[in-house]
Order: C-alpha cells, then sequence, then structure tokens
C-alpha cells in the first residue's frame, strides 16, 4: 500500500467516524415512524452518540498511545459491528444501544488516526491540518449524506452503508511490534477547548435545526434538503484551501468566529420561507468553520504534550458541545414552534372567514384545519395544509385560500426558529471570550 492511499484511508476514518454526529439529522422523522416513541425520546439518537464521543475521547485517546495500530483496528471493528447493529435494530432501546457502542468505535478510530497520520506523513503539522478537515467535512456532509440515503433507500441503509466502509479501514493498519515511547500526556489548553465547546455549541443551530427548518418546517424532501445542506462543507473546504497561512492563528479563529455568528445571526432574520435565503448565511458559516475550527484544534495541540490525548481532549470538547446546543435548543425551538402554531392558526382562522369561498363551506374548513392541527400535534410533526384541500373543488377560491394558509404556516415557522438561531449566534460569538480574557496559554 502507497503512503498516500495510507492518508486517505485515515482521513476517511476520521471523516466517516464524526460524520455520524449529525448523519441521522434528516432521518429522524422516519425513525420517529418506525418507532413507538416521542420526539425527545428519538432524539437521543443524535444526542447519546454525541454525549458518549464526549466521554469516551480522551480515555480512548490514553488506550491508543501506545499501540495506535491496534487501537484503531478494534475501534473499525467496533464501529462497523455497531453499525449493523443500528441498521437492523427490531427496537428502539437497541438502536440506542448500538448508537453508543458506535460512539466509544468512531472515538477509538478518530484518536487513533492522529498518531498514525503523523507516522505516515512525518509531520506533525500536516497531520494535524489533515485530521481537522477530515473531521470537519465529516461532520459537516453528515446531514446531506444521511438525507440522499434516507431519500433513496431508507434510514436503515445510513448505517449498513457504513459497514463495508468501517470494515475497508482496516486496509490502514500496520503490524506493531512494539508499543512506542510515550511522553507526557500534558494538561489540555483550558482557553482553546472551552471556545471549542462553545462554538461547536453554537454550530449545532447549522448541522440540525438548518435541517429541521428545511425538511419538517418547509416540506422539502430530505434528498433536495441534502443537495442545498452542501453548500456549508463546500464553504468549508474552500475556507481551508483559500486562506493565507500568513494570516496570524489569532486573527484565523477571530474572523471565523465572527463569520459563524453572523451566519446564525442571518439564519435568525430571514426575510421569507425558503432555502434559496439559507445560501448566503450557510457560505458564512462554512467559511467560518473553514478557518475556526482547525485553528482552534491547532491552537489546543500545539506544544502542550503528547498529541493523541490532546485530540482526545479537543474531540471531548467539540462534543460536549454538541450535547449542550442540543440541550439548549431543542427545549426553545419546542416552545417557540407552539407558541407560533397558534398564532399561525388564529391568522389561518381570519383567513378562512375572509376568504372567497361559499359561506357554508368556511365552518368545514375551520374544522378541518383544526382537526389537522391536532392530528400533527400527536403525531409529533408541522400540519400539512395540503391535507385539508385534497377533497375540495379545484377552483380559483380554494387554491387561493389553501396558498394563504400555507403561507401563515410557513412564516410561523420560519419565525419559531427565529430565537433558536439568535442563541446559537451567541453561543458561537461567546467562543471569543475564554481566549479574549485569558493571555492565550503558552506550551
Amino acid at each position: 500500500m502507497t503512503n498516500r492511499f495510507r492518508v486517505a484511508l485515515l482521513a476517511l476514518a476520521v471523516g466517516l467516524a464524526l460524520a455520524d454526529s449529525s448523519i441521522v439529522t434528516l432521518a429522524v422523522p422516519r425513525i420517529l415512524g418506525r418507532f413507538d416513541v416521542g420526539i425527545t425520546t428519538v432524539a437521543w439518537v443524535l444526542t447519546s452518540f454525541n454525549l458518549v464521543l464526549a466521554l469516551a475521547a480522551v480515555p480512548c485517546a490514553y488506550l491508543a498511545r501506545p499501540r495506535p495500530n491496534r487501537a484503531f483496528a478494534i475501534g473499525a471493528a467496533t464501529f462497523a459491528a455497531a453499525s449493523f447493529v443500528c441498521g437492523a435494530a427490531p427496537a428502539f432501546s437497541v438502536l440506542l444501544t448500538a448508537r453508543s457502542v458506535q460512539a466509544v468505535g468512531a472515538a477509538l478510530l478518530v484518536v487513533a488516526a492522529l498518531e498514525l497520520l503523523q507516522d505516515s506523513l512525518g509531520d506533525s503539522t500536516r497531520a494535524v491540518h489533515v485530521w481537522v478537515g477530515a473531521g470537519v467535512v465529516g461532520a459537516a456532509c453528515g446531514p446531506a449524506a444521511g438525507g440522499l440515503l434516507t431519500q433513496t433507500f431508507g434510514w436503515r441503509s445510513i448505517f449498513l452503508v457504513q459497514v463495508p466502509l468501517a470494515l475497508a479501514l482496516l486496509a490502514a493498519v500496520r503490524r506493531e511490534r512494539t508499543p512506542r515511547a510515550l511522553e507526557a500526556a500534558g494538561r489540555p489548553r483550558l482557553t482553546a477547548n472551552l471556545a471549542l465547546l462553545l462554538l461547536s455549541g453554537g454550530l449545532v443551530a447549522a448541522l440540525f435545526l438548518l435541517v429541521l427548518l428545511l425538511v419538517t418546517g418547509w416540506g422539502m424532501s430530505p434528498a433536495a434538503a441534502g443537495f442545498v445542506l452542501s453548500v456549508l462543507p463546500l464553504s468549508a473546504l474552500a475556507a481551508a484551501r483559500l486562506a493565507p497561512r500568513s494570516i496570524g492563528i489569532r486573527m484565523r479563529i477571530a474572523s471565523g468566529v465572527v463569520l459563524i455568528g453572523g451566519g446564525l445571526a442571518a439564519l435568525a432574520l430571514l426575510p421569507h420561507a425558503g432555502w434559496p435565503w439559507t445560501l448566503l448565511p450557510q457560505v458564512l458559516i462554512g467559511f467560518g468553520v473553514g478557518l475556526a475550527i482547525a485553528a482552534l484544534t491547532e491552537l489546543a495541540l500545539g506544544g502542550r504534550g503528547d498529541d493523541v490525548v490532546q485530540g482526545g481532549w479537543t474531540l471531548a470538547s467539540r462534543h460536549a458541545g454538541v450535547v449542550l446546543g442540543l440541550l439548549l435548543l431543542a427545549p426553545l425551538l419546542t416552545t417557540a414552534l407552539e407558541r407560533n402554531k397558534e398564532e399561525a392558526l388564529r391568522a389561518g382562522t381570519a383567513e378562512v372567514l375572509d376568504s372567497r369561498i361559499p359561506p357554508l363551506d368556511k365552518l368545514g374548513v375551520a374544522q378541518d384545519v383544526l382537526d389537522a392541527v391536532d392530528t400533527a400535534k400527536k403525531e409529533g410533526r408541522l400540519p400539512r395544509v395540503g391535507d385539508v384541500f385534497e377533497d375540495r373543488p379545484d377552483t380559483e377560491e380554494y387554491r387561493s385560500l389553501a396558498s394563504s394558509l400555507g403561507n401563515e404556516l410557513d412564516r410561523a415557522v420560519t419565525n419559531a426558529f427565529s430565537r433558536p438561531f439568535w442563541l446559537a449566534a451567541a453561543l458561537a460569538l461567546a467562543a471569543l471570550l475564554p481566549l479574549v480574557l485569558s493571555r492565550w496559554e503558552r506550551a
């Protein structure tokens, strides 16, 4: 095997493992329909993976230090086996357990890959850049890949397709004759890792809430939403390639954080429903991710002892931030949706009463709208206005009313997402505080 091919496999391992932190986002409604659980419960398919990954990252880094090849092989095998169980899970409890095991395998894969990249490239700085870049692209591509697979083959395919990919990673493993000499692990850089945690918490809005807005809120198909969401990882890649290395690390972090905060604020200020309005905010967030995440990780790893252990700390910080973001933003969104849905219902009732349909039909349409809202609430989804008019006359009056009610619902949903996006922007910008208030820890 050529060295270049081995590096590509190691980068794939990092991207594949970290894509699972977000890959099931677009599949959540399908999983909800398959298992008899509530919305709060099904969200643990996302939360459990990120929580276990955050808790396992540092212990797995210590386990991987003496024999990274062995740790990488165990991680790949564990990840593949858990992915298969996820894809075949007959019950939600089995799926949740397998997701947790999958996270442990992912942690081993990712931390061991850093050491193996350094061994293959012979350059610690280049290895860190490849490691960080693969992780950023993997996490950012997760929703798009999950959406395409869900739409085409069903939600189980998300996990089953990863089984052969994870097993193929075993080709990157070399024989380890003796354990490597270990240097002092060193203590983590608290400010850089805290900044990573806060920034990752804000990015939850881009990786999760934006997905929900496109699919659940505006009714896009998972595949179409996946294509729209590809703007973010492409922008992150462009930023990583185009940003001049002469720019100081502080400036890269500050610029990236401001771009991410600005992009999230732009999502909070969307003037109308519609995916084209999300493209520019995604570009801003993507460029910010390409600048800030890489620079913060570089700062956290630089000159502070064993890179594998420090990489474990950065991994733990990033995914603890994802869990924090989910725990903060999800309840806020649920409350806002309930409030705005009631406002939309009142506005919709007024639209029905003011419409030009026959007066005797107005009461029936209004009752059907109420029934559609109640049904959607029980099923944990947003109401579909089109269902109300399926058996109604196909006349200009009814089409106009259906359009008006749809617009009211879109407006209510878009406005409901505004507050969570604002909170996410504040979380992201808060990442500047630990760096500004400290003297930037020195090695």
